[in-house]
This record gives structure tokens, C-alpha cells and sequence, in this order.
């Protein structure tokens, strides 16, 4: 996993060509602007997903893992949090691999650990890592939770051969 914000001045010189790329494709969209659905940016190999819903309750969510794409999610605006673990294979499987959309999904995930998300920031997944998106975020430091749980997000889905 790789976590950054794509409004700082940091330098990603050291993401894999593909990574950038994707990364560049969110800089340069406007993506306030860019219609919900599927964008193409190199085929099947990189495409983006824009998307717009409601934030769930983390604990009644199950973890995605994929084998073919890299997930670069990127949130446009609003609040989220994302549970993240490790590849395990003693992960509870719940659903059976879906070749067509590239995911399986897990019952927990061992050492469990969360990134929070805020517009401009984005988390990177490799294939077989298994996340959890678009949970509810509170800030328990400043003892506020937030009463809108909508989001706007584009995850990029980078195919394992480009890396």
C-alpha cells in the first residue's frame, strides 16, 4: 500500500512509470467536473472508475482483494476510511474469485490496520492486498463524526502487467 496527497509537493519519481501515469491522469482530469462512470486511458490495461455514493459503516463491510489490478483510489471529496491489511491466505474468504470484475472478497482481514482519506488523498493496492473502501470517517481526536458520508472518488485500475 502507498498512501499520499496529490496536492502536496511531494515527488512520486519513484512509482513505477504506470503508477505516475495514473497519477498524472488524476492531476490533469478536473475531476470535479468529470462525468460518474468509466473513463479509458489505456484500454483495458488502465481505465478509471467515477464514482458517487454513500459511505458504510466499516464493521458491516467485507475487504475486496484483487489478482489482476492495482487500485489507485483517489478521493475527489468528502471523507472516507479505508481498512487495509496484508496478503494472507488465512483471510476468510466469503465470495468465490469474479474473473470478470477482478475481486474476491474477505470476512476480515489479520492485523487490520486504516487510512483516512480527505480530498486530494489518495491509497494504492497491489493485487492480493485486501481493502476495505468507502467506510464512514470519524475524527475521534476532535470528537466530531461527520453528518454527510457522501463521496466522490476515482479509483484507476492499473493491470499487474504494466508494473
Amino acid at each position: 500500500m502507498i498512501f499520499g496527497n496529490i496536492l502536496s509537493s511531494q515527488d512520486f519519481d519513484f512509482l513505477p512509470g504506470a503508477l505516475k501515469k495514473a497519477l498524472e491522469f488524476v492531476q490533469s482530469s478536473g475531476l470535479d467536473k468529470l462525468p460518474l462512470g468509466r473513463h479509458n486511458i489505456d484500454g483495458e490495461l488502465m481505465f478509471a472508475n467515477v464514482m458517487e455514493f454513500e459511505a458504510g459503516v466499516a464493521e458491516q463491510k467485507l475487504a475486496e482483494v484483487h489478482k489482476e489490478y492495482i487500485d489507485v483510489q483517489f478521493l475527489i471529496s468528502g471523507f472516507e476510511r479505508i481498512g487495509y491489511g496484508l496478503a494472507n491466505k488465512s483471510n476468510p474468504i466469503s465470495t468465490e474469485y469474479d474473473s470478470e470484475n477482478d475481486y474476491y472478497l474477505v470476512e476480515s482481514m489479520k492485523h487490520e490496520c486504516e487510512v483516512l482519506l480527505e480530498a486530494g488523498m489518495f491509497a494504492i493496492f497491489f493485487p492480493e492486498e485486501p481493502h476495505k473502501p468507502g467506510c464512514r470517517y470519524a475524527d475521534e481526536q476532535a470528537s466530531m463524526t461527520y453528518d454527510n458520508y457522501m463521496l466522490k472518488k476515482v479509483v484507476v485500475k492499473v493491470h499487474r502487467s504494466l508494473i
